[in-house]
């Protein structure tokens, strides 16, 4: 891994939540921090999370937590006073934003090329989210990307794609919930969450990583290039045992090839083809396990468009380990 991006309680502060100046000194020493420790062949992109602990306004407000991510440093602070403006300049740091509700939030993310998805959907700070504002213009706008895909959300293999219930089932569903508007699909990203980590504490192995596509890493400070792929879907989420490294859909009138190359290292269980029309989510399992492990192949598979809204593709093996890229809209395909 060459991209490492820290979010949960990067500007927190000794106060619960932290005054407006000390939040905005710890974002000093944050982005400082990423740019001091950023190369040529590694790049910390520091993030931020709206929190209970950090800005229990914001999480009211915007209805749950929501992940953050910048294209460049980016200041801001909760609490905006009756005809206080939302931006105002100040000599070292330039624009700093006042935030008093979830439209200044909005707006801010607007301005700045921000991006958000729900670490955590339908569970802890995000129960009942984002279902409780899927009608609401912050969920539809585009800023907002998705949600977030951790393990420790459905590992009791109980089920056999990991946390199948928790975070695929809320993709589609977000997915059906935009079928037919002009806001482009909704993705899944994967993350982690570790406070403490010791000599041979390991974290590859059990944290879900994306894959980006991506030519090479940005500048310190400047991570356009990274919130560019996020934004459109350029990349694919794995446990790391099974790899897309390359994936097309293409279309001809209402029919379409999804053509990927997989690789693996468990046997593989199967590949699925997963859509939505708009209401219900229907699926294609295609079986795999004639395929031994450690192994690679390439896949076409034919698709009928026709009553078809969104399309996404995935790959399972023996183990509930997977991979999966992200959902288009049929209207978008080629």
């Amino acid at each position: 891994m060459n991209i490492f991006a820290p979010i949960d309680g990067g500007a927190g502060g000794r106060g619960t939540p932290p005054s407006s100046d000390e939040y905005l000194s710890n974002l000093d020493i944050l982005y400082e921090m990423a740019n001091r420790h950023s190369d040529r062949d590694f790049t910390i992109m520091p993030n931020l999370e709206i929190t209970e602990g950090e800005l229990p306004d914001l999480v009211t407000a915007m209805g749950g937590h929501w992940d953050l991510q910048m294209p460049h440093p980016v200041y801001y602070a909760q609490g905006r006073a009756p005809g206080q403006p939302l931006v105002e300049q100040q000599p070292s740091r330039g624009k700093v934003y006042r935030l008093g509700s979830a439209a200044d939030v909005t707006e801010m993310m607007d301005r700045e090329g921000i991006i958000a998805f729900m670490p955590h959907p339908r569970s802890k700070g995000s129960t009942g989210y984002p279902d409780a504002i899927k009608d609401t213009a912050r969920f539809k706008d585009e800023s907002f990307r998705g949600i977030g895909y951790r393990w420790g959300m459905g590992l009791d293999r109980s089920e056999i794609r990991l946390c199948d219930h928790r975070c695929l089932t809320t993709l589609d569903d977000m997915n059906n919930w935009v079928a037919g508007l002009a806001t482009p699909p909704k993705y899944i990203q994967a993350i982690s969450e570790l406070y403490q980590q010791g000599p041979g504490d390991e974290i590859y192995a059990n944290t879900p990583v994306n894959y980006l596509h991506l030519d090479r890493l940005p500048e310190p400070g400047n991570w356009q290039s990274i919130v560019d792929v996020l934004r459109k879907g350029d990349y694919f989420v794995s446990s790391g045992e099974v790899l897309i490294p390359r994936y097309t859909i293409t279309r001809k009138g209402t029919e379409a090839t999804i053509t990927a190359d997989v690789e693996w290292t468990f046997p593989l269980e199967f590949a699925e083809i997963v859509w939505g029309d708009g209401k219900t989510t229907g699926r294609r399992i295609i079986p795999a396990t004639d395929l031994p492990a450690f192994g690679s192949k390439h896949f076409e598979l034919p698709l009928d468009l026709k009553g078809k809204d969104w399309v996404r593709f995935a790959v399972w093996d023996s183990a509930g380990n997977g991979a999966l890229v992200q959902p288009v809209k049929v209207r978008d395909l080629k």
